[in-house]
């Protein structure tokens, strides 16, 4: 627990000096959305009041919920930016990504959806990188470590798997869904966890344990079945 709440205004400078470090990053992921953000006036502006807002609700917070109300931002922007992130990784193309993109999109021509998502992608990216970043260095809170990295790549699991349900036949639709409630199950346990580390440390050690690897184990491929 934090003694003292961090302020608006030291939210927001450690935010800006992290898109900033963010554009000399060796990590190119990490150099496309800070360029993409920054080098844009319109987008700088957009982000910047979006992100105020965001680190506003924290500084509101006070000492004893600010940690837990930056997890769950967090989660707010891996969840907002996780359809774009989709789009962009997946193979899916034509009928089937309009298709995609009318599930949760609905009432909307896919251009305007595509653009309006991708900026949404961006600006959300660039917010997870500060807010990842205020967890690990400022608040020096290890559940933003591994807990919250597998987090992330459980929920791209689970977010792959139900987009590849809408857009398979019937057949493949009801095996792959038979999946999903064992994905879901397993991102309510790290999310309790990341929320209650402490209650968590036994479910923590044994999932530590279980992915560590040995010489007779290797990593599994992907429970996601890709539509043919």
């Amino acid at each position: 627990m934090l003694h003292h709440a961090i302020s608006h205004a030291r939210l927001m400078r450690e935010s800006t000096d992290r898109v900033q470090s963010a554009l000399a990053s060796a990590d190119a992921g990490e150099q496309l959305i800070a360029r993409r953000v920054f080098e844009n006036p319109d987008a700088w502006s957009l982000w910047e009041r979006e992100h105020s807002n965001l680190m506003r609700k924290l500084a509101d917070c006070g000492p004893r919920l600010q940690v837990g109300e930056l997890k769950q931002t967090t989660f707010r922007l891996l969840h907002g930016k996780a359809l774009f992130h989709y789009l962009r990784q997946s193979s899916v193309r034509g009928r089937q990504r309009h298709r995609v993109i009318a599930h949760f999109r609905p009432g909307r021509s896919y251009e305007a959806a595509i653009i309006s998502e991708h900026g949404a992608y961006v600006r959300k990216a660039c917010s997870h990188l500060c807010t990842s970043h205020l967890g690990t260095d400022v608040v020096r809170d290890p559940a933003f470590l591994d807990p919250m990295q597998r987090y992330e790549e459980l929920y791209a699991e689970y977010f792959d798997l139900y987009c590849a349900c809408l857009i398979a036949n019937s057949n493949e639709a009801e095996s792959q869904r038979a999946l999903l409630p064992l994905l879901k199950q397993q991102l309510q346990e790290y999310r309790l966890a990341i929320l209650d580390p402490k209650a968590a440390q036994p479910f923590l050690k044994r999932e530590a344990d279980l992915r560590r690897a040995t010489g007779d184990t290797q990593r599994l491929k992907s429970l996601v079945l890709r539509p043919k």
